[in-house]
């Protein structure tokens, strides 16, 4: 990469673009400034000589889109950083400003506020980024009101400032990102105050921001939001590696101004309906806190990690509802507090001991998956009656004794049914299976996956996973007459046999329509017998099946006139054709 450019350049005098997307230069080449004609320039780093120094930029003064400038430690004082004329650059609508972690040279703090002031940008700034800045407060202009046209600002690694600065009366503010200030304990009145002129209309705080974004901000403990009518336009609110915050200084004012929380790093809008109405909170072991400050328009939540977390005895208006290792207070979920419940998925809530339900039908409920609940034993006494329940997941519970009963007639839209290692599950589905399923996982002990005579002739049926968790005696699959009737099975997956030796071809003959069949780890496989797989099958797939693999792609006599119909052969990843 390079790191260097000549320092002959000023005598490109009619040089205007300058891409440095692909450089990581150490510092600027001298007399840079002589490039009166220049627009564009990815980035400036500050030199310590007064010929590659920030000085330099004073004479770029046709500067315009995204610009940032870095080793800002190498600016001594308010002097240096006002000759970089900042304030005159009206074309750049994007500043970043950084300085370098391991900074040292400059150690008074009002020095450095008066650097950063002294860099003030134009008014018509869109986007503002400041980063590992040293001051312990900032100056004035960051979030003046005047910056009428700004939507973004970050401020990130300012690790020794004590306060924020002012934003609240940015009037076009979207986005807000504050990470990694170390030393920050409150955010009161100073966080919102407005600079403008008095006679103006007042503005409620950050009229117009739609994400704010806090990280890693270890001893901020609480938060003061003095305006009612604060955060007007709020969707987006993540909150994360905020240890000392608590629970109940997250007043209900802001709460109900709350309507959406990114869930990932990608922040992707497509997750984002409507006015926004998704919530995730992911806190740290000491934040605690009660539902009863959600708001009351949440239709989206996920709850994380967060154990304490409690919900009331009153009815939400979720949509959208994902426990993960959290609520260990809950030992009884009721389907009733969630009318409009679409989607449900809980993991991992280890008090957990039953899902419930009144007799009336659940019309909302369309997916629901549960896993690693080791104290979940019964669903509904009645039954789950949820007509329009598509999927249904259930796996890693081990004291579950019973899927939903009478699920034929309770569950008649249900498609896809997964149901994978509990073990103690010695009563599959009274009252039958519904008979519309499209796609089945299986993996329940080995009684019930020896012989699946259990289950109807599934007429609509395209893909099957049978599972051999806990199957350790079996060393053939499958059993002659163990299939039921699937006449519209395509692709199926044989999977985690530890002890399988012999795979039987006979018995996956009686499914005609199969095109791809997967087997994969199961170590001890080495065999096939019986007459050859379905002549339907367009794709063998083998994986982590010990010798069975190196059979096939050694073409094996007594394997490969079984297979050699096969148009492909996958083993490791790798096709054989014919």
């Amino acid at each position: 990469m390079l790191t260097m450019l000549p320092n002959d350049m000023h005598k490109l005098v009619n040089l205007r673009h300058l891409d440095l997307r692909r450089t990581s230069l150490k510092e600027m080449p001298r007399g840079i400034s002589k490039l009166t004609h220049m627009r564009n320039l990815d980035y400036f780093v500050v030199g310590k000589h007064k010929d590659n120094g920030i000085q330099e930029l004073g004479g770029l003064s046709k500067l315009e889109g995204s610009f940032k400038i870095k080793k800002l430690e190498n600016v001594v004082d308010a002097g240096q950083a006002r000759s970089a004329k900042m304030e005159d650059k009206n074309h750049i609508d994007k500043l970043s400003l950084k300085w370098r972690s391991d900074d040292k040279m400059v150690s008074n703090k009002e020095t450095l506020r008066d650097i950063l002031d002294g860099l003030q940008p134009h008014t018509g700034l869109k986007e503002l980024k400041i980063k590992r800045y040293k001051g312990e407060r900032f100056p004035d202009w960051v979030g003046r009101c005047s910056y009428n046209n700004m939507t973004s600002v970050s401020l990130v690694s300012c690790k020794d400032c004590c306060m924020l600065p002012s934003l609240g009366q940015l009037p076009s503010l979207k986005s807000l990102r504050i990470e990694g200030f170390l030393q920050l304990k409150r955010i009161g009145d100073e966080f919102y105050k407005n600079d403008c002129d008095h006679h103006s209309s007042p503005t409620a705080p950050f009229p117009s921001l739609e994400t704010l974004e806090f990280n890693n901000m270890p001893c901020w403990e609480e938060w003061h939001v003095p305006d009612p009518e604060a955060f007007p336009r709020l969707r987006t609110l993540e909150i994360e590696d905020c240890g000392m915050l608590k629970g109940d200084m997250l007043n209900g004012v802001l709460w109900r101004r709350v309507c959406c929380l990114r869930e990932d790093d990608e922040g992707r809008s497509d997750e984002m309906v409507g006015g926004g109405d998704a919530l995730s909170i992911r806190p740290s072991p000491s934040f605690n806190a009660r539902s009863n400050w959600l708001p009351k328009s949440l239709q989206k939540l996920k709850i994380l990690m967060f154990p304490k977390f409690e919900f009331l005895e009153h009815k939400y208006d979720l949509v959208e509802l994902q426990i993960e290792y959290s609520c260990d207070s809950l030992t009884s979920l009721s389907l009733d507090v969630f009318p409009n419940l679409k989607n449900l998925e809980i993991r991992g809530c280890r008090n957990l001991e039953s899902v419930s339900m009144s007799e009336a039908p659940h019309a909302a409920l369309q997916r629901l998956s549960i896993t690693s609940c080791h104290k979940l034993v019964s669903f509904a006494g009645e039954g789950l009656a949820a007509p329009n329940l598509t999927h249904l997941h259930v796996s890693f519970c081990s004291k579950l004794e019973a899927l939903p009963c009478d699920m034929k007639s309770l569950l008649p839209s249900l498609q896809s049914l997964k149901i994978c290692d509990c073990s103690d599950m010695c009563r599959l589905a009274e009252g039958g299976l519904p008979p519309n399923l499209k796609e089945l996982e299986v993996g329940i002990g080995e009684q019930q996956l020896r012989d699946l005579s259990w289950m109807p002739n599934f007429y609509a049926l395209t893909r099957l996973t049978i599972i051999g968790f806990n199957c350790d005696s079996v060393t053939s699959y499958p059993e002659v007459g163990s299939l039921p009737h699937l006449p519209s099975l395509t692709t199926l997956y044989i999977e985690f046999f530890d002890n399988l030796e012999t795979l039987k071809c006979n018995e996956l003959l009686r499914l005609t329509s199969l095109q791809q069949l997967h087997i994969l780890l199961c170590p001890k496989l080495e065999n096939m017998v019986g007459e050859k797989l379905p002549p339907s099958l367009l794709l063998l797939d083998i994986e982590g099946c010990g010798l069975l693999g190196e059979h096939c792609k050694n073409k094996h006599q007594l394997i490969w006139p079984k297979i050699s119909h096969i148009p492909n052969v996958r083993v490791k990843q790798r096709f054989l054709s014919r």
